[in-house]
């Protein structure tokens, strides 16, 4: 099918062909359901569920690239796609179009037409996640795909003490996920912060990770070791041990897809 073809996995289309576009879109989904952004033979993606949208749409298949790959089970409140098309659908059309034809766990929020050269990932400057625990003895049906429960208690201080280890640009091969192909592992958090919700979602804590970029699992990781941390299990000033050890077996378990949520890409 077109939206598997290897086109909708890089967004190939550079917009040279006479009368073409390009189409910058702005996607909410919950990824309970996908394999996660990018097309794969496993199952559903939310990359091959838009641009099969879009081939209805336009009735041909379309190259279309993402900001960023999020994992099985993570979400999105402001992930990023572009794709050209010789298409003279308007922009609100496809916005429309493609809300009409998309299954109710994934809605485009916004649609614009931006230069042939715009790649989603490449002009991305920075991007910010939010990873929410669930601190009490009751689980919630209600958050049950958006966060995860934790039972045993959290200390916030602590976790506010470990977090300032991760700030700057350093080596966190220790974050890095089994399988990554990334060239390095050389990243920059520029903020993380560790919120108490708990006035408005009794337990709710959210761990708010801004960076210009992150490897694969890298903020599940990072959410597993603050959990670690603040349970007691590892001390805050052990953070910098992990990230100069460079070895992945020595951090702490990697947290769960589903309380993962990228929220905002800045360009």
């Amino acid at each position: 099918m077109p939206a598997s073809s290897p086109n909708s996995n890089n967004g190939s289309s550079n917009g040279s062909s006479q009368g073409s576009r390009r189409i910058k879109l702005t996607l909410e989904y919950d990824g309970t359901e996908y394999v996660g952004w990018q097309v794969q033979k496993n199952g559903p993606s939310v990359q091959g569920t838009v641009a099969g949208a879009l081939e209805t749409m336009t009735g041909v298949g379309v190259g279309l690239a993402g900001a960023s790959r999020t994992d099985s089970g993570v979400h999105a409140l402001c992930q990023c796609a572009a794709f050209t098309t010789v298409s003279q659908i308007p922009v609100e059309g496809f916005k429309a179009g493609l809300n009409s034809l998309l299954p109710e766990d994934i809605v485009v929020t916004e649609a614009v037409e931006v230069p042939a050269s715009f790649d989603p990932r490449r002009d991305s400057k920075g991007k910010v996640y939010l990873y929410r625990v669930l601190n009490r003895e009751i689980r919630s049906p209600l958050l049950r795909r958006s966060s995860w429960f934790v039972r045993w208690p959290l200390d916030i201080t602590r976790m506010r003490a470990a977090a300032v280890h991760f700030i700057g640009r350093k080596d966190f091969t220790s974050f890095r996920a089994a399988g990554s192909d990334a060239p390095h592992s050389v990243r920059e958090i520029t903020a993380l912060e560790v919120y108490d919700r708990s006035d408005e979602t009794p337990g709710l804590i959210e761990f708010e990770v801004r960076g210009t970029a992150f490897l694969r699992h890298m903020v599940r990781i990072v959410a597993g070791t603050l959990v670690a941390v603040g349970a007691g299990s590892i001390e805050p000033d052990e953070v910098e041990r992990i990230i100069e050890a460079q070895d992945r077996s020595v951090a702490p378990e990697t947290a769960p897809p589903g309380g993962l949520c990228l929220v905002h890409i800045e360009y």
